[in-house]
């Protein structure tokens, strides 16, 4: 009996030295080291965000640096005469007709920058426009096209052009009485002749240049003095051919005869192929019709 409770006793010790140094452990060692692992673990982050903080810094200071270059002069209204001259030696330069430069009162932002607005219409061509914009983002000047529309003049090659443009004015610009005069890293190409694919594409609808047949459409069928007339539209210079059976259709480099007249359609003959147009069509909208018909 004694034996045994020697034996329950010394298992109790035990239990109790287990618990009391597993508490140990964790309350002395396990505990204050996690504790430092986090605090070392936040250390970490807080030195990688005012390293990051640090780097958005330098970008700021750099970026602002490289505004100051940009800006214009940082008195606004030597900054509005000086850019709207250039406005208007730019447009001089690409040969826009009818030009006119207006431009409104600098606002001033806080003390910080003036923000000055212009705007400019004229009339060129797809070519001139192209060439202006190269010219402008090619001058290394704080502004940008706000807005922009080109709108097809009927029966020409050239587009009524409308731009506005915003341009500021830094307090702390390096200039005062002149703008810069670097060129701009923006573009894509340094070449003009790079972005001459632009005029080749027809990206403002009809125009002198235009493939016409697209413009060309079969408006309506007459009957005059008892025969049957086609009466064909051509939009880009309203312009109504007015044909009978026989008689040659011809626009641009598109040559064809008008074999048969009904009330609705049109069937013309090109080059040993018959297609067949309907009122409302376009020429390019014919459809081609089986030998048999």
């Amino acid at each position: 009996m004694k034996y045994r409770k020697t034996i329950l006793s010394a298992a109790l010790v035990i239990m109790a030295l287990f618990y009391f140094g597993d508490w140990l452990l964790r309350n002395q060692f396990e505990g204050p080291l996690a504790s430092r692992h986090r605090r070392t673990a936040k250390l970490q982050d807080d030195i990688l965000s005012r390293q990051r903080d640090l780097e958005k810094a330098r970008k700021a200071a750099k970026a602002l640096d490289r505004f100051k270059s940009q800006s214009l002069p940082s008195n606004p209204e030597v900054a509005r005469s000086l850019y709207q001259g250039w406005l208007l030696e730019l447009v001089g330069q690409v040969g826009l007709t009818n030009p006119k430069v207006d431009s409104s009162e600098p606002l001033n932002r806080k003390g910080m920058f003036h923000q000055l607005s212009f705007s400019l219409r004229g009339r060129g061509t797809l070519a001139q426009l192209t060439r202006f914009l190269f010219e402008f983002y090619r001058a290394d000047h704080l502004h940008q096209i706000r807005a922009l529309s080109a709108t097809p003049l009927q029966g020409t090659d050239e587009l009524d052009l409308s731009v506005s443009i915003e341009a500021l004015a830094l307090a702390q610009a390096d200039r005062k009485d002149r703008l810069a005069n670097r060129v701009s890293d923006r573009l894509a190409s340094s070449k003009l002749e790079d972005y001459q694919v632009i005029e080749q594409r027809n990206l403002f609808g009809a125009n002198a240049s235009s493939d016409a047949t697209q413009y060309t459409f079969l408006t309506s069928v007459n009957y005059v003095d008892g025969q049957a007339q086609a009466w064909f539209t051509i939009r880009t210079s309203d312009d109504i051919l007015k044909l009978r059976e026989g008689e040659t259709l011809e626009i641009g480099a598109f040559k064809a005869t008008v074999s048969g007249i009904t009330d609705s359609d049109v069937i013309l003959e090109s080059d040993g192929e018959r297609w067949l147009v309907t009122v409302g069509e376009s020429l390019t909208e014919a459809a081609a019709l089986p030998p048999e018909f």
